[in-house]
């Protein structure tokens, strides 16, 4: 071999060698990149989970406070009609017992003249009748003096009776009355236990509510600080992956719509177990669009894509679309199709809780990586990286 060859062989390693040592550093970091935003991504998911759960505790709290509220009024409702009741109760007691006081005096006063009367009867004597009696201008007379003296006598006897038989009868009422008040105190008691419980209760509710406000407003807090963390982070990654050769794709999507599911670990909403995500989810109920030039290769469906699109750009970049709603797509399988059209309308067949696109991108440009739900070697990428 000639010097001149020696020397170009040596110059070719040596340029191969550089080209390696300026290379490896940009995968090794992107894959450092990538790890922290995976767990960005664990985390924001842990923490939206949390905050959702908090919220939801929250708002069964506010159920609860809700009923409870309505529990103390209508024991204040009732506690206010039973007041009313023992009110009303008392003044009718007192009205009675104003009655017995009245016929305690009217029954004194006429057992009091029956006593004159017949303390006069014995004082007198036995004789006081015979001389009434004997007194008598006739038979008749006789007779009518005799029949007065048992009429008064009589009269005075059922006078005291009735009056002691008034007395008796609202002496009673007073009873009746004194036990319906007994009986609304009774009632007043339980239902003043039963507001002082509810109120424990309120107090006690409302402590847990306010633990929840604060962990809600901790995990919004951490929430914010992990999108502004992936904000920066998938910054640093666009900014690294064009500078190593990425290019922009076109917004796949219009309406534009909003990302509902980043790439990355995920708790999966059918599933219920933490997957890597392959791509991104787009909430869109509109048109789906090509991201870039290139040739259809796969136009098909699957029942956990349901329908979808797959797009070769032919510059070591893939897209692939999927969920497209049934009978929407608008291209078929080997046609070349343009940047910004339309090739279907977003829909939620296969796997899929809603409308929405599930966007993916390989790039065969960059190494590939192992992944973490298949164990296999995959070229999958984050799409935010590359759309403009």
């Amino acid at each position: 071999m000639g010097r001149t060859k020696i020397w170009g062989l040596l110059a070719l390693v040596l340029t191969l060698l550089m080209l390696a040592s300026s290379v490896a550093p940009v995968f090794a970091s992107m894959q450092e990149l990538e790890q922290k935003r995976e767990d960005i991504h664990r985390k924001l998911d842990q923490e939206r989970s949390n905050l959702k759960e908090q919220r939801s505790r929250k708002a069964d709290l506010e159920d609860e406070l809700a009923q409870l509220d309505r529990r103390l009024r209508e024991l204040q409702s009732e506690l206010a009609q039973i007041n009313g009741e023992i009110t009303a109760t008392e003044t009718e007691i007192a009205r009675v017992e104003e009655k017995i006081a009245e016929t305690e005096a009217e029954l004194a006063e006429k057992e009091a003249l029956f006593k004159r009367r017949l303390r006069a009867i014995y004082e007198q004597g036995s004789l006081s009748y015979i001389d009434i009696l004997f007194g008598a201008s006739s038979f008749n007379d006789f007779l009518t003096r005799f029949n007065n003296l048992k009429l008064i006598a009589s009269n005075d006897q059922v006078l005291i009776d009735e009056v002691r038989a008034e007395k008796d009868r609202i002496e009673a009422m007073k009873e009746e009355l004194q036990q319906e008040k007994n009986r609304l105190d009774g009632l007043r008691r339980q239902i003043l236990a039963s507001e002082e419980e509810v109120k424990r209760t309120v107090s006690s509710r409302q402590a847990v509510r306010g633990e929840l406000q604060a962990e809600i407003d901790r995990a919004s807090k951490k929430i914010r600080e992990l999108e502004k963390a992936s904000a920066e982070l998938e910054r640093k990654m666009r900014e690294q992956s064009t500078g190593s050769g990425g290019s922009a794709l076109y917004w796949p999507s219009s309406p534009r719509g909003y990302i509902s599911s980043a790439f990355g670990m995920r708790y999966h909403p059918i599933y219920y177990a933490w997957r890597h995500h392959d791509g991104i989810d787009i909430a869109t109920t509109g048109y789906i669009l090509a991201a870039d030039n290139g040739r259809v290769i796969t136009v098909s469906y699957n029942s956990a894509f349901g329908n979808y699109i797959a797009i070769d750009h032919q510059n070591g970049l893939s897209t692939i679309y999927k969920h497209m709603r049934s009978g929407s797509m608008m291209v078929s399988e080997g046609q070349q199709v343009t940047r910004g059209q339309r090739i279907g309308i977003a829909g939620s067949t296969g796997d899929s809780t809603g409308v929405h696109l599930h966007f993916e991108v390989l790039d065969y440009n960059k190494p590939p990586y192992i992944h973490p739900d298949r164990g296999t070697l995959v070229y999958y990428r984050d799409p935010l990286l590359y759309l403009k």
